[in-house]
């Protein structure tokens, strides 16, 4: 289980320094890891980290799309400057909004976790 935590741990810091195309990389890497490694994880546990690494998949290739589209709107020179100051910043937002989902999310499972760890010795 701390493999999973690592690998939400890595993603967040990769979102908060905005480095969106790594950020997809780790986690198309972090779903395989999930479902092919013999990690000791309980099915349902499994699936709330896939949950948090679709998250950070689709937010930053939204952001990406979101580029492109913006693309297409550029009608000429003088659009460019506000195009990558645009982008930047909706970025940003996008990522660190990325970083806080998956945050809030693993710190979900890891307090189920302590509860039900918790329920199971004083029972």
């Amino acid at each position: 289980m701390l493999l999973a935590y690592i690998l939400v741990i890595v993603l967040v810091k990769t979102s908060l320094l905005g480095l969106g195309a790594i950020s997809i990389l780790l986690a198309m890497l972090a779903l395989l890891v999930i479902k092919y490694a013999p990690i000791k994880i309980e099915q349902q546990t499994k699936s709330q980290f896939s949950k948090i690494y679709l998250v950070v998949l689709f937010g930053h290739l939204s952001a990406y799309i979101g580029l492109l589209i913006k693309a297409f709107f550029i009608d000429g020179i003088e659009d460019i400057p506000t195009f990558i100051v645009s982008h930047l910043v909706l970025h940003h937002i996008l990522c660190a909004l990325v970083a806080g989902v998956a945050t809030f999310m693993a710190l979900r499972i890891f307090t189920a976790q302590h509860n039900h760890n918790s329920a199971t010795i004083t029972h």
